[in-house]
């Protein structure tokens, strides 16, 4: 069997022709295509508005700019460094929350919906990078933050969304992502803010693109999750990985990389990272740092066949080091 990727976006012959027209068209910046992608990600996620950035970091970190956050912001030990190094970089501090045995930290300020499971409950921002799914910001008063990277959901190969559902907090983020500029005539700008990460129309077309798709690889992740719980014995929910347990990490990674699989980590404990340490003031974090030392993610993307995730279930088992 050929080596089977950790992950593999599914991009196709209309991502291309739509790059095709806006290289063709001359405007390469910020325009038509970025609207329309804003519009469109809105309705499907539920959202009365969504602003375009150029990451997920970008959106996040506007977030913050734009709501009334406390000096100590709550984030989860177990994410990517993203979601708080933007805290980091508001000039606020950074306070670890343990997670759970979903990989959920339910009291953080910024909850992460960690693989694709939803984080329920109240939170001025949720960052969503790791999960696209419909009607989710309905009714929501908060800022919901998506990613767009190469590996996730629905990708642009970088970009990100903010979506909302107050007119204040839009316009807010509206301004950021603009470089701060407010128009007073055509010819010039009164700059308002600190800003700067917009993205570009060649991004949003291919993002209006893999928006058609997204149906269609949500139901294909899903099979793909299923099909992962009836062979492991498990009850994962969630869509965008697929993490399990397993004693000693390193052995168990390199015996499936060995026999063809690619796997991943997701995530080391932040705490404990040389960037964070001076923010970790030593209260024991047990799940997180029991999860840190044994998490692996599996393989998970729309073309991943039946037959590659029973050959991907049946070495998992093989190893002896998997923890039900």
């Amino acid at each position: 069997m050929n080596k089977i990727p950790f992950a593999k976006p599914y991009l196709g012959v209309e991502e291309e022709m739509a790059v095709l027209e806006v290289l063709r068209s001359g405007n390469l910046a910020m325009g038509s295509k970025v609207k329309e992608f804003e519009e469109k990600f809105a309705e499907y996620v539920g959202a009365k508005y969504a602003v375009a950035f150029n990451g997920c970091t970008s959106a996040l970190r506007s977030a913050i700019d734009v709501l009334v956050l406390p000096q100590e912001v709550k984030v989860p030990a177990i994410t990517y460094t993203a979601t708080a190094s933007v805290v980091v970089d508001s000039g606020r501090i950074p306070v670890f929350v343990d997670v759970d045995e979903n990989l959920l930290a339910k009291d953080a300020d910024i909850p992460v919906h960690l693989a694709g499971r939803r984080v329920k409950g109240d939170a001025l921002i949720f960052d969503s990078a790791h999960r696209i799914e419909k009607d989710d910001v309905k009714n929501s008063k908060a800022i919901w933050c998506y990613s767009f990277y190469a590996t996730k959901n629905l990708t642009t190969g970088y970009g990100g969304m903010a979506c909302t559902n107050n007119l204040e907090h839009y316009r807010g983020l509206k301004l950021i992502q603009d470089d701060g500029r407010f128009k007073t005539k055509p010819t010039y700008s009164v700059i308002q803010a600190v800003g700067g990460r917009d993205m570009n129309d060649l991004v949003a077309a291919i993002g209006l693109e893999q928006l058609k798709k997204l149906p269609w690889m949500t139901e294909q992740r899903n099979r793909v999750v299923s099909r992962y719980n009836k062979n492991l014995g498990l009850d994962r929910v969630g869509n965008h990985l697929y993490p399990i347990l397993v004693e000693r990490r390193n052995e168990f990674i390199k015996y499936m990389n060995e026999n063809g699989v690619q796997t991943s980590v997701h995530f080391l404990p932040l705490h404990l990272e040389p960037a964070y340490e001076k923010y970790w003031d030593g209260i024991s974090l047990p799940n997180t740092e029991l999860l840190g030392q044994r998490l692996v993610s599996l393989p998970i993307f729309p073309e991943l066949l039946d037959s590659e995730v029973d050959y991907i279930s049946e070495h998992v088992l093989k190893t002896n080091l998997f923890i039900k």
